[in-house]
């Protein structure tokens, strides 16, 4: 098999995005949600109830009493809080792979999704953009997908890409492309494709260092993700040697007309905020 045959024989062999899950996104995303089917939806699946307990029942919360019920804990939680802890909970499990290719240190690929969706959740807020909160948060927390691919190869070519990063002058991304014939935006795209997510997110993941290519539909999701992937990296939430190489920085700014002040605030509003969907994602400070 050609490294093209192997990278497409290994996008198909990725586990599909677990179904509890999307069948509670599809729930939660109707404002007049029925709690007893949500509860329906996620109790079939014993591990999701007990991070939905184990949350509800935290410190972050400080409830006077323990939260047995799962009707009760979703009813406490919310459906911002519980859409969060779902998907960190089942991306994790995505993220929990060897990743030597790109990144030094373990957890950095996951680090950097959840700092991502955050920073898109912050910038969706704060420019009052009108995108699907939910389709942000998901296409911004899974952008990166690809690369969960992909390591593997990267590895096996790593010198080869780095020469081209080091004399080329190009972006890490560009030198995967030359060397491997994917990079891991399109193989994050392809991923997408095949766990059947919705246009707009396919496009999210596939276009994020490219935005200016990605259809005009999606455009406006496209470059929120992709400068919130840019701003992640700014603020040290980087991913080895490819964050080094990251760009279009500058005209992701222009586009929004941000400035120095602006990147100030977000970056004080997304440390708070990242605090926060630490606590309600149910992991360690990051």
């Amino acid at each position: 098999m050609t490294m093209m045959e192997r990278i497409i024989a290994a996008v198909e062999e990725m586990p599909p995005f677990p179904q509890v899950v999307r069948k509670a996104l599809a729930a939660l995303a109707d404002p007049d949600y029925e709690i007893a089917n949500l509860v329906d939806i996620l109790k079939v699946d014993q591990a999701v109830t007990v991070n939905v307990l184990k949350l509800c029942n935290s410190a972050y919360f400080g409830l006077p009493r323990k939260v047995s019920s799962l009707k009760e804990a979703v009813v406490y939680l919310g459906a911002d809080q519980l859409r969060q802890v779902l998907l960190s909970g089942a991306a994790s499990k995505i993220f929990d792979r060897p990743s030597e290719g790109y990144t030094v240190f373990a957890d950095e690929l996951w680090r950097h999704a959840l700092a991502t969706a955050v920073m898109a959740k912050v910038l969706r807020e704060h420019l009052r953009i009108k995108i699907d909160e939910n389709m942000l948060f998901t296409a911004a927390l899974l952008h990166d997908v690809g690369k969960v691919v992909l390591s593997s190869f990267v590895i096996e070519k790593y010198r080869a890409i780095e020469k081209l990063v080091e004399n080329r002058n190009c972006s890490f991304q560009e030198a995967e492309k030359m060397v491997l014939g994917f990079d891991h935006a399109e193989i994050g795209g392809r991923i997408a494709e095949k766990w059947d997510f919705p246009e707009a997110i396919v496009a999210a993941i596939a276009f994020h260092h490219e935005p200016e290519r990605a259809p005009l539909e999606f455009r406006l999701l496209v470059e929120i993700v992709a400068l919130a992937n840019n701003l992640t990296v700014m603020v040290g939430y980087g991913t080895g040697v490819d964050g080094l190489a990251c760009r279009g920085h500058g005209l992701l700014l222009q586009r929004f007309k941000l400035d120095e002040k602006d990147l100030e605030k977000f970056v004080l509003l997304f440390q708070m905020e990242m605090e926060k969907t630490c606590d309600i994602a149910g992991v360690g400070s990051v």
